[in-house]
């Protein structure tokens, strides 16, 4: 059992294979669970409207997904309608809009079939500008530091900080470390959760 309080970081840690991932796809219905329910507000996820559900849920996972076009079509996307502050307010938070504004097109350059021509930590945060413009009440961070650079790290983490403020955020981590500021911190080991608590506590 797990519950997890509106508003709130939680942090989700343990070894390969525990089940971090499978919780972050139970949640998005990826998956529907055997036994038990998942409810948000009380109302079980699966009685929702499953477009209603993913509406509601911004997910960046390590494995990032972008389009061959431009980097505002990819931040943009999740909305037919285009609002350039809170395009450029998304991009800011999420650490991005620095990088952004040296490139020669800026926020109209290309970047080419799934993001090849950025590195790994600029499509993660593009990939976060893309989640804070959809502006959902709950956000799912699936290990979304584990294929960067310390430097880079350090960014990503500043940049989730930013945008859970006032979120239910769910935080998916190797390392300890990468979630010192969660309000609360789960162990995982073989589906179960073996610890509960703060980053002291723990």
């Amino acid at each position: 059992n797990l519950e997890i309080e509106s508003g709130k970081i939680l942090g989700v840690v343990g070894p390969t294979g525990s089940g971090k991932t499978t919780l972050a796809k139970l949640l998005l219905r990826f998956y529907d669970p055997i036994d038990g329910k998942i409810t948000i507000d009380g109302l079980n996820i699966r009685e929702l409207q499953l477009k209603k559900l993913r509406e509601n849920i911004g997910f960046v996972s390590q494995e990032i997904f972008l389009f061959d076009g431009t980097i505002r079509e990819n931040i943009c996307y999740s909305h037919r309608r285009f609002n350039k502050h809170e395009m450029l307010l998304a991009s800011k938070k999420s650490q991005a809009h620095e990088f952004i504004s040296k490139m020669p097109k800026k926020y109209d350059t290309k970047i080419g079939e799934r993001g090849q021509k950025l590195s790994v930590g600029q499509k993660q945060r593009i990939a976060i500008a893309r989640a804070i413009y959809k502006d959902p009440p709950i956000f799912i961070f699936d290990e979304a530091t584990s294929a960067v650079d310390n430097q880079t790290e350090k960014l990503i983490q500043e940049a989730i900080s930013a945008a859970s403020k006032g979120r239910t955020t769910i935080i998916i981590a190797h390392r300890l470390s990468t979630i010192r500021h969660a309000d609360r911190i789960i162990v995982l080991n073989e589906s179960k959760i073996i610890e509960d608590g703060n980053h002291e506590e723990l």
